[in-house]
């Protein structure tokens, strides 16, 4: 099972992520690829308690959606609506570059922080340790990059 405490998984997944180009399209949903880059970045900072998530709390059984995606399916679904809105975000053209390598940077220091730097639950997820931070964080990566053919 693939996790980004594997440092050589993480690094093969900055490596795809450095190689995206801003005007690459995507292969299904709405984003382009700087909203997508934003994201994850913003995502692994609300992990790393930076930020807040801006996916929606969920009732319902958390333990089962957890189990199922971390354990069970091989990669992401597409077309899961989690209530963050990625295609909404305004993005600067011109900070392209400087949005891969905040992307890239909080990747790291996701993969290389101790449990207690991080939030302890997912808002449709439930509550993570962080060994289901380490292969939720990589899905979610991997899952992006495949939507941008990487």
């Amino acid at each position: 099972m693939r996790t980004i405490a594997d440092s050589a998984v993480t690094e093969d997944l900055v490596s795809r992520l450095r190689r995206l180009d801003p005007a690459q399209r995507c292969l299904w949903g709405t984003i382009n690829a700087q909203q997508m880059v934003v994201h994850v970045g913003d995502a692994s900072a609300a992990v790393l308690k930076q930020r807040p998530f801006s996916a929606k709390p969920r009732g319902g059984p958390a333990g089962i959606r957890r189990f199922l995606l971390l354990y069970v399916l091989p990669s992401m679904p597409r077309g899961i609506k989690s209530g963050a809105e990625p295609a909404a975000t305004v993005v600067e053209p011109a900070t392209f570059a400087k949005d891969v390598e905040r992307a890239a940077v909080l990747l790291q220091q996701l993969a290389g922080a101790p449990p207690d730097a991080l939030v302890d639950r997912h808002p449709i997820l439930g509550p993570m340790t962080r060994t289901q931070w380490m292969r939720w964080a990589f899905m979610h990566m991997d899952h992006h990059l495949r939507q941008f053919g990487l």
